[in-house]
């Protein structure tokens, strides 16, 4: 295998979709973004124009997770993809596994908490997007794995119990 895999998947992914793979940058908390990079809207639109392209990439991004398993770029691509064609499971799946690549990332637990409504886990789904600093914060300090979901999802919940009652002793 060559030595930098991620410039040889760069290479194909733009040759499939027409624009760049960049690396996925850290969205921080203090950085106040909406999101840090486009990924998502361009391949929004490459869905709506070449659906045949996203089911290209989509055959090719299990191959290039072999070779980059901990690719946070490459984990976000797969949950997207599997956000744009309805597949709310894998996206949640490959979301999880973004955040535990790096979970101070907003943007990957966005993606999460975009899916997660998705499949009906609105009560997760609005606690992770309104208490997201209060999320990462004890994530990381509790030491939690994004793959023990359980665990994860009772973090949140507390979370969200506790913000909601400090809002109403107010």
């Amino acid at each position: 295998m060559p030595k930098n895999k991620f410039s040889i998947i760069q290479k194909k992914f733009k040759k499939i979709a027409g624009f760049a793979l960049l690396p996925r940058k850290t969205n921080f908390l203090e950085s106040n973004l909406e999101r840090c990079d486009n990924l998502f809207e361009s391949l929004s639109r490459l869905y709506f124009d070449y659906p045949q392209k996203v089911q290209q990439i989509k055959k090719e991004v299990g191959h290039w997770l072999s070779w980059e398993k901990n690719s946070e770029t490459l984990l976000a691509l797969a949950g997207y993809i599997f956000y744009l064609i309805e597949d709310f499971v894998l996206a949640k799946k490959f979301f999880l596994k973004a955040i535990s690549v790096n979970p101070d990332n907003l943007d990957n637990w966005r993606d999460l908490a975009f899916a997660l409504r998705h499949l009906g886990e609105e009560e997760i789904s609005r606690a992770i997007l309104f208490n997201f600093d209060y999320v990462i914060y004890y994530y990381n300090y509790l030491g939690l794995e994004a793959s023990n979901y359980r665990k994860l999802k009772e973090m949140i919940l507390a979370i969200q119990k506790k913000a909601y009652a400090e809002k109403s002793d107010n």
